[in-house]
């Protein structure tokens, strides 16, 4: 037998065999510029925390502690908390996870989405509220919040479009009232600090959820709602949804499991997009946390569309663990400034000009927290601006804070 033949694998295998278990072992991502700063106090009166795809599973319950710890300080801050939770994942670990589904009245029950529901209970006796989205796997295991309930959801959804209007003093509303094919909104408040717009068009994304009429009809409703904001005066709101718009892990523009993008919305959320009528959006779906400061390069790279003002992204996706997604499995338009493949949640404290982001991440067994600071109300892009490169280099892209390689993250105890 000739030699290296002796394993059974011809020397190419081999090769490609030997490349596989390095791109492995080269680690979860944990870059971006703001993981080496310390993370700044917050300053505003509105705080929302987004909770991506929680599961069974003890990631849940470590991430639980570090959450109930969270709503701790901002109680103490005299903030309560808008709790969005966006998306469980209730299919076994794999890259798209499949069946089987949990017996709806017991979707909650095990002992790590009990844990993370009591967190969440906890903060609602303190005044925080909490409000979802059902995302893929809801849809999938009949709790899209749509038919009646089995088991109470820790937290309240009014449908799969809805608007909740939040002030300077941070009390909360709900300003839609949906129904059929139609949406209907509230006279506008000269009060209102920023608006929250949830939408889940997951069944748009995974067309075999429901069937077309019911899809037909759940878009007519949306795009109505999309309509009626655009009718009122502007003002800062955030787009809330499972599916997010842009990403660079799997699930982006050239990834392994492509779905998420700015082409495959449908055409009213692309429109209200590039008109400016959000300034930022919150989504889940990756097992990652992704921060974009702008996805204007990323939109222009994918579907040669140029938006009204710069639009902010975070990708919390990680509250039920993180995946690790290999270099050629990722997306390849966008290029985020800050990412963690790793557990954690994602949070914002809104101020009356800024907007304050702050990224959990349990690295090396220890939190630690990134912020990012943004404007609330940004500037429009100039009529004439510089095009950036269709295909950016994901480990030489002089875009700052996004390529400056991986933070050093020194270990330390393990929490109990």
């Amino acid at each position: 037998m000739r030699r290296g033949l002796a394993t059974g694998l011809r020397p190419r295998s081999l090769v490609g065999l030997a490349s596989l278990v390095l791109l492995t072992l080269a680690g979860c991502r944990h870059r971006g510029a703001a993981w080496a700063q310390a993370a700044a106090q917050p300053e505003g009166a509105v705080e929302i925390v987004v909770l991506g795809q929680p599961r069974e599973s003890p990631h849940t319950r470590a991430l639980a502690r570090e959450l109930e710890r969270s709503l701790a300080d901002a109680a103490a801050a005299g903030r309560a908390p808008i709790l969005a939770w966006l998306g469980t994942d209730f299919g076994r670990r794999g890259p798209e996870r499949g069946q089987p589904c949990p017996d709806p009245a017991l979707a909650y029950s095990g002992p790590a989405l009990t844990e993370l529901s009591r967190v969440v209970d906890d903060a609602l006796g303190r005044g925080a509220t909490a409000w979802g989205l059902p995302g893929p796997d809801g849809w999938r295991c009949d709790m899209s919040g749509l038919e009646a309930p089995a088991a109470p959801a820790p937290y309240a959804q009014p449908g799969v479009a809805y608007v909740l209007r939040v002030s300077e003093r941070a009390e909360l509303s709900l300003a839609s009232s949906c129904a059929g094919e139609t949406c209907t909104l509230a006279p506008p408040r000269d009060d209102t600090l920023v608006e929250l717009v949830f939408l889940d068009f997951s069944f748009w994304h995974y067309r075999e959820l429901v069937d077309d009429a019911a899809a037909s009809s759940l878009l007519s409703q949306q795009a109505e709602l999309l309509a009626a904001l655009a009718r009122q005066p502007p003002r800062p709101r955030l787009l809330l949804s499972p599916i997010p718009v842009e990403s660079a892990g799997a699930h982006g523009v050239g990834g392994r499991n492509q779905r998420t993008a700015f082409r495959y919305l449908p055409e009213f959320v692309q429109d209200a997009l590039a008109q400016g009528l959000f300034v930022g959006v919150l989504g889940s779906l990756e097992r990652d946390l992704q921060v974009s400061e702008d996805l204007s390069d990323a939109i222009l790279r994918n579907h040669r569309t140029f938006v009204h003002q710069p639009i902010f992204e975070v990708i919390s996706g990680a509250a039920g663990g993180s995946s690790h997604t290999l270099p050629t499995s990722r997306g390849g338009a966008l290029l985020p400034d800050l990412e963690s493949e790793h557990l954690g949640f994602a949070r914002l404290v809104i101020g009356p000009e800024r907007v304050q982001i702050y990224v959990h991440a349990r690295v090396a067994g220890r939190w630690r927290v990134a912020t990012i600071e943004l404007p609330l109300q940004p500037e429009p892009h100039p009529a004439l601006r510089e095009t950036p490169t269709i295909q950016p280099c994901h480990s030489c892209d002089p875009h700052d804070g996004a390529a400056d390689g991986d933070a050093f993250v020194p270990r330390g105890p393990r929490p109990r």
